[in-house]
């Protein structure tokens, strides 16, 4: 998902994720909280704030359906 994006998730990038979402960010939140933190470029692009947020749920073993991602 994300290698579109050019962008490679690591663990501590999938918590800060998942902090922001814990926070009620939006996936479009999220994404323009990625640029900023780590130089992507999405501009805020709602696709992009979705697949980190799927993926980092992914990747730390939860479900993003469940508390705190949903």
């Amino acid at each position: 998902m994300l290698e579109a994006w050019r962008l490679i998730l690591t663990t501590g990038m999938a918590r800060q994720v998942r902090r922001w979402r814990a926070d009620s960010y939006t996936w479009r939140a999220i994404g323009a909280a990625a640029d900023q933190a780590w130089g992507t470029a999405s501009q805020g692009n709602q696709l992009f704030g979705r697949d980190l947020y799927l993926e980092a749920a992914r990747m730390l073993g939860e479900d993003p359906d469940a508390d705190p991602w949903n």
